[in-house]
């Protein structure tokens, strides 16, 4: 059923989707100010798809339609404050959209966090909740339920977001939960990755989280892990918020798509 879905319908089988969905958690953010201008910069490396909320795809539906591009939609907002645009380190999580009115925009997926080491145990339960929800309601509709299970909360440092262990079992967690495709976060090295991947019966794409600063970075990373089985990323920041969100997204679709050397791909990627 996998391979079916609109997203990985490409000649590689794999996808590379950019994340710009950060307005519904993060606002204005840096990068992100103007966001037809950001998303026009995405939209000219020609990436597969986007990852977005609801009324944003509204907003932008000519842009888009004209793009053909595959539109998945948020159904949640993952907060860390109640302060506009602020990042206080608070439990703030809710269902945002209903399952009904995302269907209206016929999307290729729909997207939920699935946020560990959160303080208020209410709010991880009832995010839990809200993910079976979903799986249970788009269940026979062919639409793929990818949930993204994250270390965002303050029983997570930071420096273990992406440790092997968690992710093995954040990400088991979230199929067992009912994703049907997992986003999850890379974790350094193919030798700790690779088991993850082969452990999932549902495909596999790598999240990004705060930019790098490092765009050749970032197409290693995406290397290695589709070396291993990912079936490609599902990447923001470290896109658009570079100088050159073109020039990032036609290298990643030459290292997804075609197995093309990180290093060859950026340079070939210049004079696109």
């Amino acid at each position: 059923m996998a391979d079916t879905y609109d997203v990985f319908d490409t000649p590689s089988d794999r996808t590379v989707v950019v994340a710009l969905d950060h307005g519904l958690n993060m606002g204005a953010l840096d990068g992100f100010e103007d966001p037809e201008s950001t998303l026009r910069a995405v939209l000219a490396g020609d990436p597969d798809g986007v990852l977005v909320g609801p009324h944003f795809a509204r907003r932008f539906a000519s842009l888009l339609d004209d793009a053909g591009v595959e539109v998945m939609l948020t159904a949640d907002a993952a907060l860390f404050s109640t302060r506009p645009g602020q990042q206080t380190g608070d439990d703030v999580w809710t269902p945002a959209f209903s399952v009904p009115f995302l269907r209206e925009f016929d999307p290729s997926g729909i997207k939920v966090a699935l946020a560990f080491g959160r303080d208020d145990r209410r709010v991880f339960e009832r995010n839990v909740a809200h993910v079976c929800e979903l799986a249970e309601q788009l269940h026979g509709t062919g639409i793929p339920l990818v949930v993204e299970p994250v270390m965002w909360g303050r029983h997570v440092p930071d420096d273990r977001a992406t440790d092997p262990d968690l992710v093995a079992n954040g990400a088991r967690l979230a199929w067992e939960y009912g994703a049907d495709v997992l986003k999850v976060p890379y974790t350094g090295a193919v030798e700790t990755f690779e088991p993850i991947v082969d452990a999932a019966p549902v495909p596999v794409t790598i999240l990004g989280g705060p930019s790098s600063g490092d765009p050749e970075g970032l197409l290693h990373t995406a290397a290695d892990a589709v070396d291993v089985g990912a079936r490609g990323l599902v990447v923001g920041r470290s896109i658009w918020q570079t100088p050159e969100p073109e020039r990032v997204v036609r290298a990643l679709n030459a290292v997804v798509h075609d197995g093309a050397a990180p290093d060859d791909a950026w340079s070939a990627a210049r004079t696109a």
